[in-house]
């Protein structure tokens, strides 16, 4: 294994793991608001009013 080799998986794993702190950010702020909608769902499925 060369050293272009090393510098490629080396930035390929640095990449791989900032998309992942990301991901996992947008998830994390956006969940509060994909409960309270589930909420809404399921209070309006069952006939309650909002």
């Amino acid at each position: 294994m060369d050293w272009d080799t090393v510098t490629l998986l080396v930035l390929a794993a640095f990449g791989l793991a900032g998309l992942i702190l990301t991901l996992s950010a947008e998830l994390l702020s956006k969940l509060p608001a994909v409960i309270e909608a589930w909420r809404r769902v399921r209070t309006t499925w069952r006939g309650g009013d909002d």
